[in-house]
């Protein structure tokens, strides 16, 4: 296998073609994560993204974007932004995660989301995680069935919420999309307040990010589109939600709420109510991503297996990953955690 590294923005239209081919014939990269638009978009924002094309007996074999670092350190590309990762090629190739990494220049490439089941990468698995879906396939109808069997009392006492939060705010209303861009940014004041509430680093403050955000809501195309819904308790907007789909999958992204309205659990009525329109927009499939969160726990009935990890070759590269992740290892355990996070926070404030 060789690797051709170029701009995302210089990849042909046969490429980007059978970029698109590959992933409707893979079921494991049907995210819009996988989405050479996803790429393209980041790469708009930032001048370190590559794709590796990949080559094997002078056929083109698949894709590996990714970003490149100092020392030839290499991450998925999107970084913290990306909930899905890994090489974009056929289910029947055969492919070595160290000759991948080497062939497209880098010592070092680190990986949280990446799917378990690209087998090159388990020899690297650090651990593993669950990404956590609503599938839809049977009908809202029958989805909810199985959720009310499982979690009967808590769909009462939201029922009971959702009546309440009628009485005293008004009826409730849903709008799947708008493609307002103040609506955008009455999300992201939201979520940047739920960042400094609960003491996590604000990833908003990143210009890139939210130039990111603000493409991807601009961009409706079957391939990839934002879609940014609310819920509104008579006129006014309780919830909202920014997240991106790729033919019959949607991926829940930014969700944010007025923390004045928290009582009433509006993000999970704003994800019940995608879930109840999701045949009408020709959903099947809305992933909830990683992380163990309750209401992720209540309402996802499927999960795909995702692994992080680290592909190293012998390098100053590998060893100041190695360095880093024990460090981060031994934060995450200490009583000093929330003290680090401050401090981050506060250091993102002043660059």
């Amino acid at each position: 296998m060789i690797a051709r590294v170029v701009p995302a923005e210089s990849l042909s239209a046969d490429e980007l073609r059978r970029w698109s081919e590959i992933r409707q014939n893979v079921p494991s990269l049907t995210s819009p994560f996988f989405s050479p638009t996803f790429t393209s978009i980041v790469a708009a924002t930032r001048d370190d993204v590559r794709v590796g094309v990949l080559e094997e007996d002078g056929e083109l074999l698949g894709f590996f974007p990714f970003q490149r670092g100092s020392l030839g350190s290499g991450r998925p590309v999107g970084s913290i932004l990306s909930d899905y990762h890994g090489a974009v090629v056929p289910d029947d190739a055969s492919w070595d995660a160290k000759a991948l990494i080497r062939a497209c220049g880098l010592k070092t490439w680190e990986f949280d989301h990446v799917v378990a089941s690209q087998t090159p990468f388990a020899a690297f698995h650090h651990n593993r995680r669950d990404s956590m879906q609503i599938e839809l396939s049977a009908g809202f109808e029958a989805y909810m069935d199985g959720v009310k069997q499982a979690h009967g009392p808590t769909i009462t006492r939201l029922g009971s919420k959702t009546r309440k939060l009628e009485r005293e705010h008004g009826p409730l209303g849903f709008a799947p999309h708008t493609d307002d861009p103040a609506a955008l940014a009455m999300l992201l004041g939201w979520k940047s307040a739920q960042y400094a509430n609960t003491g996590a680093i604000d990833i908003l403050e990143h210009q890139w990010i939210r130039e990111v955000l603000r493409l991807t809501h601009a961009t409706q195309t079957h391939d990839y589109a934002g879609f940014l819904s609310f819920v509104f308790a008579g006129s006014r907007p309780i919830a909202a939600h920014l997240g991106i789909r790729s033919g019959s999958v949607c991926h829940s992204w930014f969700p944010a709420y007025d923390p004045e309205f928290a009582q009433y659990s509006p993000g999970l009525i704003l994800l019940l109510k995608l879930a109840a329109g999701a045949r009408q927009a020709n959903i099947r499939t809305i992933d909830l991503g990683s992380g163990d969160y309750r209401y992720k726990r209540m309402l996802m009935n499927r999960a795909v297996p995702l692994a992080a990890g680290s592909v190293e070759l012998l390098s100053v590269a590998a060893s100041a990953g190695r360095a880093r992740r024990v460090a981060k290892s031994l934060v995450r355990r200490s009583a000093i955690a929330p003290r680090v996070r401050r401090l981050a926070r506060g250091l993102l404030r002043d660059r």
